[in-house]
């Protein structure tokens, strides 16, 4: 017993030991490897980097004369903007070199042989930098009639970006490559000498430990010759399993049918693609949207609005099985919002992408209106409290004002029209801050029946109609409104007013309204030039306005007001072409 125990541990111990020389091996081969790609990294980064900055040098060049020779204002000023990001690129890049930066992957540790071309002659490559960025900005803060091509400091750059400056980044450049070159050639060395001893205790494992393992097969061989009969047993007890393993099967077959059946029913839109983005099926509801000649397509050429694939898409590295992804596509059959979930799977033998296709895209919009509203909320509440301040302060400088023009016994015309245009600034401004605290104060609507048209009429009495403005009015017979008559004053008047600045001193304003179904839809239409398409996505924003004297509070607090009565408001326009403001509200009943 004593022996065959000794028998045993002897060969577990060598083998422990050749085990774990191999494992440290491989460690230390590994670690090697690692530090090869760091290094392949580190280095790529810094030759990148160096090389770059050859490129900004010329860059920088290039917009001297640019902004030498632009003539429009306008354009010299945008020019000013990018040269100066260019300039602060090339500063933070030399910077990144000279001192490293972890999110650039540069070490900041400079060889002997870079560190004397920065900072010795004959290159002192760190003056020559610092000196070219100096100059370029020294351009760049120059006046507009300093910009002629006689600029001195635009004859250094020209000079440095096509003689030294460009000769010293290229030598740079150079020396990163070959410093590189030599630290991964002497990894590589280090691989290669590591490789060698695996390969030296890979012998002696064999010709020390498996040379005996061998003699001890043929003696177990005998062995296993006397326990044949215990194998028959063992075979008719793997019989048994094999009936129980084709029972598994048939069970699996079930169960595979009520998937596909699951497939189908589910509610969702469910399809499978390869790893090539091919459709290999679609269930039902997803086959009555694209048809059955779907089958052997690109995914998105089918689904994606713009026919290209999702940036993100698990398909572009890989997806590992049991991993699920889940990714948002906006643009998506025509304009919607999908949430698809990639699972990975084996599709008839094969590794395929099981898609989950779910319609987010009334959640987004009702998630998107309700961080607006929050947002809308805190606003009103501090706009109303800063109008009230201001209201406060704007009686008692009217108070001043009528005490002056009581108190002034005087003929100078020109202080009683000074007079006079504080008074009228002073309505202004208390008409803006009434807008400010309209907005602010929006309460819950007191519904009352209302025709429409006789609101309409109330508000147009109210403004002063411009000359050579013409408004048309052409609204058919109503069914009464259950809106507040208030609130629905100010929207109204808030809108003939926006539609008659817009029109300047000429146009027409045409009012219409109709019934369509259950809804009464309300038009102004006006002859001004229109807004243009980047202003419209913020036309309804508080404190956005196209005008220069606007507070930008009529239409949102229209559109509140609106909402609030379960209707909604949009906006038609083409610039130079007029706007329409169409209003929806519904008809009958809106108490919750």
């Amino acid at each position: 017993m004593d022996k065959e125990k000794k028998l045993f541990l002897s060969p577990t111990f060598s083998y422990s030991f050749a085990l774990g020389l191999l494992a440290f091996l491989s460690l230390s081969s590994y670690f090697i490897l690692k530090e090869n790609i760091g290094s392949q990294v580190n280095s790529a980064a810094i030759v990148n980097l160096s090389g770059r900055q050859r490129m900004l040098s010329q860059r920088i060049a290039l917009y001297s004369l640019r902004l030498i020779n632009a003539s429009e204002g306008r354009l010299r000023q945008q020019l000013r903007q990018e040269f100066e990001k260019i300039i602060q690129l090339m500063e933070s890049s030399h910077v990144g070199l000279l001192n490293g930066s972890a999110a650039m992957n540069l070490p900041g540790v400079l060889s002997p042989e870079v560190q004397a071309m920065y900072f010795s002659s004959p290159l002192s490559l760190d003056k020559q930098i610092r000196q070219y960025i100096g100059e370029a900005r020294s351009l760049l803060s120059a006046s507009d009639h300093e910009l002629t091509l006689e600029n001195t400091h635009l004859g250094y750059i020209i000079q440095a970006a096509s003689l030294k400056l460009i000769q010293s980044l290229d030598a740079v450049v150079r020396q990163y490559q070959k410093e590189s070159e030599r630290k991964i050639a002497n990894l590589e060395a280090l691989q290669f000498f590591v490789l060698l001893i695996t390969l030296f205790v890979l012998f002696l494992t064999g010709v020390f430990l498996f040379q005996p393992m061998v003699k001890r097969i043929k003696e177990k061989t005998k062995q296993l010759q006397m326990e044949d009969a215990a194998l028959l047993r063992l075979n008719e007890q793997l019989q048994n399993e094999i009936k129980e393993r084709k029972e598994l099967e048939r069970q699996l077959r079930i169960v595979n049918e009520f998937d596909e059946t699951l497939l189908k029913t589910l509610p969702f839109g469910i399809d499978i693609v390869d790893e090539e983005c091919n459709l290999l099926y679609l269930n039902e509801k997803m086959e009555r949207v694209f048809g059955k000649l779907a089958i052997g397509k690109k995914c998105y050429l089918l689904y994606k609005d713009d026919k290209q694939q999702c940036l993100n898409c698990p398909l572009k590295n890989g997806a590992q099985m049991g991993e699920a992804k889940q990714l948002e596509v906006p643009g998506a059959m025509q304009g919607r919002i999908l949430l698809i979930t990639h699972t990975p799977t084996l599709y008839q033998g094969k590794k395929a992408i099981l898609e989950i296709f779910e319609d987010i895209t009334d959640y987004k919009k009702a998630q998107a209106e309700l961080v607006l509203s929050e947002r809308l909320a805190v606003i009103g509440r501090m706009a109303g409290v800063i109008a009230h301040e201001f209201r406060n302060q704007l009686g008692v400088m009217r108070n001043a004002a009528y005490f002056l023009k009581m108190r002034i016994d005087t003929r100078d015309e020109k202080v009683i029209r000074h007079l006079e245009i504080l008074d009228e600034q002073i309505s202004e401004t208390e008409r803006i801050i009434e807008n400010i605290l309209d907005f602010s104060r929006t309460k819950e609507p007191q519904l009352q029946r209302v025709d429409a048209l006789e609101l309409l009429k109330a508000a147009l009495d109210k403004v002063k109609i411009p000359e050579g403005i013409k408004v048309e009015m052409r609204i058919e017979r109503l069914p009464p409104l259950e809106i507040d008559p208030l609130q629905f004053g100010i929207v109204f008047l808030n809108i003939i007013l926006n539609s008659l600045q817009a029109m300047g001193n000429g146009g027409v304003l045409h009012i219409g309204g109709t019934k369509a179904d259950n809804y009464v839809i309300l038009i102004f239409k006006d002859s001004g030039e229109g807004i243009s398409e980047e202003d419209k996505k913020r036309i309804f924003e508080p404190f956005f306005s196209t005008k220069s004297r606007g507070t930008g509070l009529g239409l949102a607090t229209a559109k509140i007001i609106i909402e609030k009565h379960r209707g909604s408001i949009n906006l038609e326009s083409e610039y130079g072409k007029g706007t329409a403001v169409i209003i929806k509200l519904p008809i009958g009943s809106i108490r919750r």
